[in-house]
Order: structure tokens, then C-alpha cells, then sequence
């Protein structure tokens, strides 16, 4: 089962490197007022299909969606209801993914079910680790961490690019996603893009790609901070620029149906959220046909005219409503990658201390050796009884094998201890400063994260998460020029060349002499006429 689902400051360095790579072009033809027009009238459409009852949209396939789309519109959940009283979209999500059912250990279904329901839940302006007591959706996505591929769940390009789309949502530190990020850069295709299925062997590497999953790995990428110059990213928006089709801007799709390379509002609209996530504009001239159109232009020759699916989006032409092929294509066109930001968000349930909550924790024992899982403990408990717990009972199973306390600080995890006396375990809870690892109470739903790092009585300062390489800046202008150097030497002997004799003054013109020494010590005298200098 596949999961479906801001922009970043790299737009000039990407649209500089893809500006060459096609010729120049008549400009896109759909205005940002056409955009923001068909937007609207998506936005109508799907409100329209919200169950006034629950609050919540059909039981189709991926509905829940419709919220990261609604969210990149500008539509807070909150506040999408039917008529005054009735539950909003945020209730009827809280009352799905705040059950009991959300908090199965060991879980239920695919990884991705969960990178989904994130996606959903934060879009809702509700906390994905704090639903309830029981649910926890980030720590199930850890339950299902593979430590063999440094991915999550069965190994697959899928659950990776989802797993760095939502769990970078979290405060989990960037160093525990390195991993991930590597198993995504491994199975890229020679081509430059990525397959829904891994692809560790050179055989799997040379097969074709498939163009919405790139798109996704693209998004993946660069929210978790790769700049888009990167040559990862570069070879990949090639080959997404070479399956555009020049009459419609359209994206192919390789496995289209009935016949391969058809294009759809689903393909187009998962590259336009790759773009869109590496704050690369897509009608640019780069991403413009010889005929000027691009994939937004694509995308909106597909929006339901009129009619009872009026505003909705077809799945390849314009001629049915397909309420999953809207939600992508809505949240594409208004500007979104697959998890959007919420328009606010609402205040988490309040936990009594000592209730067993699930907590999300990752160690690095070594930079990129990063172990993840979930583990439940007392809302309130020492970190030292956290590792007790997960010592004994986590999933995956495994997470802490050993740990060492001296003098109330840990010293020791997994038979990992620090060097010498400048190194400690240093504990993170959620987005707090670092501190050295001791018994410091976890609250409700915290993220605990532990590595070897400066220890505080060393003097240095905690490691801070590496920010993405910016744009290149223009060059400076050129600075004033110097002073005039110390005059040099004259030759061996040290002695001036004789004056010259004075030529018959000239209209406007000078004469000047220059003595100079040749090897040997011979001496050597030049003499020119400047005529018309201008006098002072």
C-alpha cells in the first residue's frame, strides 16, 4: 500500500542551474489569478463533500489527504464544519487518530499508514505525539525503524521519502534522519530518479524511474535540508524535465494506462510538490515546453468545468470529478509540498504524571550508526527508568541492550561510553537545549533524543544542527586601488644614467629618458617624445 502525503531559500541557485538545460521559451500561459481562481474553486468542491455528522470527509480512498491540501490553501481545519455546531474536520480527525486503535503495540498495518496519518494530523493543527495517552503517531513510524537499511519498515523507496516527510516535521534532531537520507541517495536510478520499490543492485538501478516518485524523493531531499543545487537533486530534475510533454507540459507517467507514459493529475501534481518543496518556481522557463506550457498549465486543463463535480479535478481529462486526483492537485497548485503547516493549532489533552505514555527515542552511537524505536514509560519518569523501560520492552525490540549510571549522569549506552573526560551522553527532550544525560523527568509525548557529544564542563559548547549550504552571492565590486610601490633598485652600480641632451622644444610635447642596467653592467639609456600631453 503506498502512503501519500516549505519552500526553501535555494530557488535562485536551482532555477540558475536548470535555466541551461533548455533552450528559451515563450513564457507559461496561466496567470497567478487563473491559479488562485481554480484553487478557490477546488477548495468549494471539497468542503461540499464534508459529512456534516462527523465531520469528516467519505470513506474514499486517501480522504484524510484533503486536509494537507486544504491547510496549503490557507484553510484552518478548526473551522471546516457544514453549519455552526456541527464537528470540524479537526474533531473528527482527533476522535480517529487520538483511539486506542492508533496505539497498537506491536503495530498495525504498514509504515506508511502512519507517515500518513502524520502528514494529516499535523496539517490539522493537531500534535501528532500527543493525541491521547495511547497514541503517539511519530513513535509508531520508530516502532518500525530497520536498523539494517537505517530506514523504516520493509525496505523501499516509499517508506523512506514519507519517513523524511513527516518525521522532519518532528523535533527529532536532523543527525537521526542522516540515514535515511544516505538509503534514499543509494537508490537513485542511473537515470537520476527513484522507483516506488528499492533498487540495491545495478540491474534494479538501471531500470526506468518512475516520475511521481521522484518528485517525492525530490520533496524528501530537500526538507531535509539538501540544498536543491545538490547533484542528487540536479540529476533528478532532469529527468523529470525530459519526460515533459511539449503540447501540454504535462509529466508522462511510465507505467500510465491503457498506455504507458500517459500523463495524470496525481503524477503532476507530486512533481509540482517536489518543486514546490525545493522552492523552485514551475513555470519558469526551465520547466516550460517550446509550445510555453508547463505542468500547472497541465494540471489545470484537467479541473471539472461544471457540473456536479464543478471546481473538482479528473484523474487524465476534465470529464469526472476524482476527489483523490483533487486533493493532490489542490494541494500542488496552492503552492504545497505533502505536509503543509497548519493554520493554527490546538492545545494537546492534558496526561497525569506516572500514566504509561508512548515516547519516541533515538541514540546515535556513532555518526550515522543511529538506532530508533518507541517505548512507553511514566509520563513524568526519569530518563534513567526511560531506558530501563526500552531496555526491556521496546519495539523494535533491541533499541537499548545496556546502560551505566555514575554519579547520576549516564555514562554508558549499548557499551558505548566516552572517550575521555571533554565527551558525555547529552539528552535532548523535544526542541530543548542539550544537557548532559542524567535523570531529567520526560514529559508526556517528548522526544528523547541521545548522543556523545562536548561535555558541559568542557567549556564547548552543545553541537548545533547543521544548517543547508545557501546561494552563491554576487561578486563584490572591485576594491580602490593601492599605493604606488617603493621605487626599486637601480642596477650593480648604483649609479643614475646620464642626463641626456635637451631636444628643440616641440608644440605640446615632452621628452623623457629612463636609464636601466643590462646583465654584464652595461648600462642602457631609452628616451621618447610624447607629443600632444596634456600640460598641468
Amino acid at each position: 500500500m503506498r502512503a501519500f502525503p516549505v519552500r526553501r531559500a535555494f530557488a535562485l541557485c536551482a532555477a540558475l542551474l536548470t535555466l541551461g538545460a533548455l533552450p528559451a521559451t515563450a513564457g507559461a500561459t496561466s496567470s497567478q489569478t487563473e491559479i488562485d481562481t481554480a484553487v478557490g474553486k477546488a477548495v468549494d468542491y471539497a468542503r461540499a463533500q464534508q459529512i456534516a455528522a462527523s465531520g469528516g470527509f467519505p470513506a474514499t480512498f486517501g480522504a484524510n489527504l484533503m486536509t494537507t491540501s486544504l491547510a496549503a490553501a490557507g484553510v484552518d481545519a478548526a473551522a471546516v464544519r457544514v453549519a455552526p455546531g456541527d464537528p470540524s474536520l479537526q474533531d473528527a480527525l482527533l476522535g480517529e487518530y487520538g483511539s486506542a486503535d492508533w496505539g497498537d503495540d506491536p503495530p498495525q498495518g504498514l509504515v506508511t499508514d502512519y507517515e500518513q496519518a502524520v502528514q494529516v494530523t499535523l496539517s490539522a493543527g493537531l500534535d501528532p505525539a500527543r493525541l491521547s495517552a495511547t497514541s503517539n503517531q511519530p513513535a509508531q513510524i520508530a516502532s518500525f525503524w530497520n536498523q539494517a537499511t537505517g530506514s523504516f519498515g520493509d525496505p523501499s523507496t516509499n517508506s523512506a521519502v514519507f519517513g523524511i516527510l513527516t518525521m522532519r516535521t518532528t523535533p527529532l534532531p536532523r543527525w537521526a534522519l542522516d540515514p535515511v537520507v544516505d538509503y534514499l541517495r543509494r537508490n537513485q536510478h542511473d537515470d537520476g530518479g527513484w522507483t516506488y520499490a528499492a533498487a540495491p543492485t545495478p540491474a534494479e538501478r538501471s531500470s526506468p524511474s518512475e516520475e511521481d516518485m521522484t518528485g517525492a524523493a525530490v520533496a524528501a531531499l530537500c526538507e531535509a535540508g539538501v540544498p536543491a543545487y545538490d547533484p542528487a537533486i540536479g540529476s533528478a530534475l532532469s529527468f523529470l524535465r525530459s519526460r515533459l510533454i511539449t503540447a501540454s507540459g504535462g509529466v508522462k507517467y511510465l507505467y500510465g494506462f491503457p498506455t504507458p507514459d500517459t500523463p495524470n493529475a496525481d503524477t503532476n501534481a507530486w512533481v509540482l510538490s517536489g518543486l514546490n518543496a525545493c522552492g523552485i518556481d514551475p513555470q519558469s522557463p526551465a520547466w516550460t515546453t517550446s509550445a510555453g506550457k508547463t505542468p500547472v498549465d497541465y494540471l489545470l486543463s484537467l479541473q471539472v468545468p461544471s457540473g456536479p463535480g464543478a471546481g473538482a479535478f479528473g484523474y487524465e481529462d476534465a470529464g469526472a470529478a476524482n476527489f483523490y486526483a483533487t486533493q493532490d492537485a489542490l494541494r500542488a497548485l496552492a503552492g504545497g509540498a505533502f505536509t503543509p503547516a497548519p493554520q493554527s493549532v490546538r492545545t494537546p489533552p492534558t496526561v497525569v504524571g506516572g500514566t504509561p505514555v508512548p515516547h519516541l527515542l533515538a541514540i546515535e552511537l556513532a555518526p550515522g550508526n543511529v538506532r530508533m524505536c518507541k517505548v512507553t514509560a511514566p509520563a513524568g519518569a526519569p530518563l534513567t527508568e526511560l531506558l530501563e523501560a526500552a531496555r526491556t520492552s521496546s519495539t523494535p525490540a533491541g533499541c537499548v541492550t545496556s546502560f551505566a549510571v555514575s554519579g547520576g549522569h549516564v555514562t554508558a549506552i549499548d557499551g558505548v561510553s566516552p572517550e575521555n573526560a571533554d565527551q558525555a551522553w547529552l539528552l535532548r527532550l523535544d526542541r530543548g537545549a542539550e544537557a548532559g544525560a542524567a535523570a531529567q523527568p520526560v514529559g508526556f509525548g517528548d522526544v528523547v533524543a541521545l548522543r556523545l557529544g562536548a561535555s558541559p564542563s568542557s567549556g564547548q559548547g552543545p553541537r548545533g544542527e547543521p544548517g543547508p549550504a545557501g546561494p552563491k552571492g554576487q561578486s563584490g565590486h572591485d576594491g580602490p586601488a593601492g599605493k604606488a610601490g617603493p621605487r626599486g633598485r637601480t642596477g650593480a652600480t648604483g649609479a643614475r644614467g646620464p642626463r641626456g641632451p635637451r631636444g628643440a622644444p616641440g608644440r605640446n610635447a615632452s621628452l623623457g629618458c629612463k636609464a636601466s642596467h643590462r646583465r654584464g653592467g652595461k648600462r642602457h639609456l631609452r628616451c621618447s617624445v610624447k607629443r600632444g600631453a596634456k600640460r598641468r
